[in-house]
């Protein structure tokens, strides 16, 4: 129970504190990572009903469960496929991931690389990746490959790792993607300059 009014604004005082460190981290995330996690948030010290309320009063928006993006910033076709990478390792930041000793060996690869990459006639959903070893995710637009795929066969596009345009041919036909869409694949990235 409070006891006089210098409680009260001690207590207001602190929750307004409070408040501002917890926008200023979001604001930091959306600005360094666009689409952040919940672990990424916590990381900044950001609870998880912090991040619900914020949904709740629409100034963030939940792209998937467990990722979010600022309500301000118009959204892109690759969001969910961001938050989908970003939640096979939800604590560390982009720029720890991209690094070549934090390297975890999980990309965007097969059709969904194709599409980002502009190579055949692809879409990005459902979203494939591969992994190092067998994964699975909470998103029905997700699949997984079991490959390993090296830090030098990816470039980092959009917040992405994704397989580079040789790398993405031969998950291709190990995914046995339609021979037809393989070699109209083939023909664009051979455009693009692929061997």
């Amino acid at each position: 129970m409070l006891k006089n009014r210098h409680d009260c604004i001690c207590i207001c005082h602190n929750y307004a504190m409070r408040r501002r460190d917890n926008i200023a981290a979001i604001n930091e995330l959306s600005a360094s990572e666009r689409v952040f996690t919940t672990a990424q948030a916590e990381r900044l010290g950001v609870a998880r009903n912090t991040l619900a309320k914020a949904c709740a009063s629409g100034n963030l928006v939940r792209v998937v469960h467990g990722a979010y993006r600022m309500a301000g910033i118009p959204p892109t076709e690759i969001d969910e496929l961001i938050a989908i990478w970003k939640l096979t390792n939800p604590a560390l930041f982009f720029h720890e991931r991209a690094s070549r000793e934090l390297w975890d060996g999980i990309a965007v690869s097969g059709r969904t690389a194709a599409s980002v990459l502009g190579i055949g006639d692809f879409y990005l959903s459902p979203c494939r990746l591969t992994a190092p070893c067998r994964m699975r995710s909470d998103a029905s637009s997700a699949t997984f490959a079991a490959r390993r795929v090296e830090r030098e066969d990816v470039s980092f596009s959009e917040g992405l790792p994704v397989t580079m345009q040789e790398r993405t041919l031969v998950d291709l036909i190990l995914d046995d993607e339609d021979p037809s869409l393989v070699i109209d694949a083939l023909s664009d990235a051979r455009e693009r300059g692929a061997a």
